[in-house]
C-alpha cells in the first residue's frame, strides 16, 4: 500500500512478523494501514507527556546569615530556568518545555501582617554586595512579630529577656506551564493546564535585635 495523502506528517503502517516455535519467522504481515498525524494528534500526546514530566525541583532561598533578626527585609529568589525534554511522540521528535509562571512563597510567618505569604511572577535575585539595601520592592520578607513567648509554639525567651522564634521553614510552590514543538520548527504551541513543585528552605531562628545602652569609657572620661 502507497502513504497516505497527508497536509502535515503521517505514521506508516505498522507490520508484525511472528516467530515459529522451531525459530523461524512468517511473512510480514500489515496490521495498521499508515494514516494522517495532525497538529491536533501531536498536541494530546504532548498534554500527556507534560503531565507526566518530572521537573527537578528549584532550589528555594531566603537570604541572610542565622539567625534572622525582625524588622529586616531579607530576599528570596529561585531559579527561573525553563526545563526542556526531547521525546517521540507518534514517531515524530518533540520538544517538551516547562516554563515557571508563578511563584507562591509561604514564609511561615502567622504573626506578622500579611500573613507571610507572597504570589509573584517575578523569580527574586540575591543581594550583593554593592546593591542597595533590599527593602519591599524585593521579592521577599520582613518578620515583624515573633509571637508570644511561652503561648505561640516555637516563640520563647532567653536568659536576657530577648524573644526568638525557633523552626521557621519557608516553602515555595512554583507553577509551569507547558508548551511544545516539532524539532526543527521555531514555533512552540501552548499546552493546556498547569503542573507544580515545592521547594523547602532549612528550619531557621528569627529573634529581635534590642538596643541596650553601654559605657563608653574608652577614653576613660565618661561615668556609668
Amino acid at each position: 500500500m502507497t502513504d497516505p495523502d497527508c497536509d502535515d506528517l503521517w505514521l506508516a503502517a505498522l507490520w508484525v512478523q511472528r516467530a515459529r516455535a522451531g525459530g523461524e519467522y512468517d511473512a510480514p504481515e500489515q496490521v495498521a494501514d499508515g494514516q494522517c498525524v495532525t497538529p491536533a494528534d501531536i498536541a494530546a500526546e504532548a498534554r500527556r507527556e507534560f503531565r507526566s514530566m518530572k521537573i527537578p525541583t528549584p532550589e528555594a532561598t531566603l537570604q541572610g546569615n542565622p539567625p534572622m533578626v525582625v524588622n529586616v527585609h531579607y530576599p528570596a529568589y529561585t531559579s527561573a530556568a525553563p526545563r526542556d525534554r526531547e521525546v517521540e511522540l507518534l514517531t515524530v521528535p518533540v520538544v517538551i518545555r516547562a516554563e515557571p509562571t508563578e511563584f507562591a512563597w509561604d514564609f511561615d510567618d502567622p504573626f506578622s501582617a500579611g500573613g507571610g505569604t507572597l504570589v509573584t511572577t517575578d523569580p527574586g535575585r540575591a543581594w550583593r554586595s554593592g546593591d542597595p539595601l533590599p527593602d519591599d520592592s524585593w521579592a521577599g520578607h520582613t518578620y515583624s512579630r515573633l509571637g508570644t513567648p511561652g503561648t505561640d509554639a516555637g516563640t520563647a525567651e532567653d536568659e536576657h529577656g530577648n524573644a526568638y522564634r525557633t523552626g521557621v521553614g519557608v516553602s515555595l510552590t512554583t507553577t509551569w506551564q507547558g508548551r511544545f514543538r516539532v524539532q526543527g520548527a521555531s514555533t512552540w504551541t501552548d499546552i493546556p493546564g498547569t503542573i507544580s513543585t515545592t521547594s523547602t528552605t532549612p528550619a531557621a531562628t528569627v529573634t529581635e535585635a534590642r538596643t541596650r545602652l553601654v559605657c563608653d569609657d574608652l577614653a576613660d572620661t565618661s561615668t556609668c
